[in-house]
């Protein structure tokens, strides 16, 4: 049999349809739950045994979400959805045995489905990246509430594929800004991670290292997702600007305090606030000076097993307007690790309180930064992380023939 030919498919608007969807930059093969609680309340609601979220990708379709469907793609000339797609309208199909734009495709001649309903889900300027789709082996139809409950789900399918999307290239700029490597040089390793409890999160780290001199931080603002990400990164670019200064041996609490000054008017518009800890660390000898904004969230266990906690009783950044911050120093000797993290670690230990117990003994296990920082993200996985989770790790080697 010949199949019924479609409406006329214009190439221009394909190709930027194409290109839509490949900016989605869904993942194959791994389900969200966001798309996969969408099918499965449609399957309930609907009383269907399969529905799916379908992407047209060039001549083939596949299902970020699938319930009932044993097939994670297929062509996309044997779907219902190409012509959903080009239509860019709601079809529903009451019996596609009886209909000759239908009866031709594998999946009715096979008898697996007769009534099938779909609906296209746009992007923000109205490319069609998607549809969500329900199927019956019998005939049926939707009317009254199911066709508005439809509806609705169809839109709430649509802000999940696309937020999804927006979301997941938001994380990936964020990822790109951390430092793309470690610092190992001299006996010295440095690290971190940054674990996002949602796609984009409010903590940040940085390091870098100019004329033998680490210059470190670990900031949180308050909140999480979009707007704490982008607070985050005015946050970090200010205290970034301070490298030279910071490095060439200017006190930090001066420049701590002049990026807190010059943060202020947006964190007061923002309503929000930073903690932060920054060091600047001479690799030559050890010395650390450093600057506390409200954090309280650095161990440093030394050579010889002592703990010291690095802290001070200075404000986080946007509280106060007159507010400043003093610079402390001590020495990181050889053997001496450190670690400066964010309190979404706190919910992941046992002792939230004296927390320098279990982060010390947790320090202690590790035999490179490497460990420690798994060790950390072990955590975040096995007891689910509320809240972002950041680290940033400091090992100085013990000179050779000590005994740890």
């Amino acid at each position: 049999m010949t199949p019924p030919s479609g409406p006329t498919r214009d190439p221009v608007v394909e190709e930027r349809r194409q290109r839509a969807v490949e900016s989605l930059q869904l993942s194959e093969g791994q389900k969200d739950e966001r798309f996969e609680r969408i099918t499965r309340l449609a399957r309930t609601v609907f009383g269907v045994p399969m529905t799916t979220i379908t992407i047209l990708d060039n001549d083939r379709a596949w299902f970020p979400s699938a319930q009932g469907v044993d097939v994670s793609e297929m062509p996309r000339v044997e779907t219902f959805c190409d012509r959903t797609t080009d239509e860019g309208r709601l079809l529903m199909v009451e019996d596609a045995s009886q209909d000759e734009r239908f009866r031709h495709l594998p999946l009715v001649e096979h008898g697996h489905v007769r009534f099938y309903a779909g609906h296209p889900l746009r992007d923000a300027i109205g490319n069609v990246v998607g549809t969500f789709c329900i199927y019956d082996s019998e005939p049926r139809t939707l009317d009254g509430d199911l066709l508005v409950a439809f509806r609705d789900m169809a839109a709430w399918a649509e802000q999940e594929l696309v937020s999804s999307a927006e979301m997941s290239q938001a994380g990936h700029v964020q990822a790109s800004m951390l430092p793309a490597r470690a610092v190992r040089t001299g006996g010295w390793e440095i690290n971190g991670l940054c674990l996002p409890a949602l796609a984009v999160g409010g903590d940040f780290y940085d390091y870098g290292v100019t004329n033998g001199v680490v210059h470190l931080g670990l900031g949180d603002v308050m909140g999480k997702g979009t707007g704490a990400a982008l607070v985050g990164a005015g946050v970090r670019a200010a205290i970034r600007s301070t490298n030279a200064a910071v490095t060439a041996g200017v006190d930090l609490g001066i420049t701590a305090t002049q990026v807190a000054r010059s943060l202020l008017p947006d964190l007061e518009r923002t309503e929000s606030f930073v903690t932060l800890f920054e060091a600047a660390i001479d690799l030559d000898d050890g010395f650390t000076r450093y600057v506390d904004a409200g954090a309280g969230l650095c161990l440093l266990v030394h050579g010889d097993g002592s703990e010291q906690r690095l802290d001070s009783v200075d404000r986080p950044f946007g509280i106060l307007p007159d507010d400043h911050w003093s610079e402390h120093q001590v020495t990181l000797e050889p053997g001496s690790r450190m670690l400066v993290f964010s309190d979404g670690l706190l919910d992941l230990i046992d002792d939230p309180i004296e927390w320098w117990h279990e982060v010390g003994a947790l320090m202690r296990r590790a035999d490179d930064v490497g460990t420690l920082l798994e060790l950390v993200a072990r955590l975040a996985r096995d007891r689910t992380a509320l809240d972002d989770v950041t680290a940033v790790a400091v090992f100085r080697a013990p000179v050779a023939g000590d005994a740890r």
